[in-house]
């Protein structure tokens, strides 16, 4: 199972709230959710958040939205991590965080096959070539 999980917390220190802050009356999370859903190889895509109640309305927004949601340590991301991914059963896990709305399907695609394909522990678009 391909899953996306995408860490949200509103606990930003440059721009508080900033997740579910408005773009075009839309919450930048949800246009998020929308760019990703458009991948044709994940399985499924849940929003992990802290279990703090700063970052309820993230949890109430994923409910009212039919998407799926974990709750887990604020500090401790790679637990929050661990244990969604474990609760949702992902043999592959796509990282990605709450505050990039323009996030290219096809490139979360492209970075999946070449993961399977390679038989890779680890892909990534983000770290420089050596």
């Amino acid at each position: 199972m391909t899953i996306a999980i995408i860490q949200a917390r509103m606990g930003s220190t440059r721009l508080p709230g900033k997740v579910l802050r408005e773009i075009n009356g839309i919450p930048m999370l949800k246009h998020q959710i929308d760019r990703v859903e458009k991948s044709k190889d994940l399985d499924d895509i849940v929003v992990a958040t802290s279990t703090l109640s700063k970052d309820d309305p993230i949890a109430e927004f994923c409910s009212k939205n039919d998407i799926r949601s974990f709750r887990g340590s604020e500090d401790d991301v790679l637990d929050r991590y661990y244990r969604c991914a474990k609760e949702y059963s992902a043999d592959i896990i796509v990282r990605l965080t709450g505050d990039c709305p323009l996030l290219d399907p096809v490139l979360i695609d492209r970075t999946i096959v070449l993961l399977k394909e390679s038989k890779a522990d680890f892909a990534a678009n983000t770290v420089p070539p050596d």
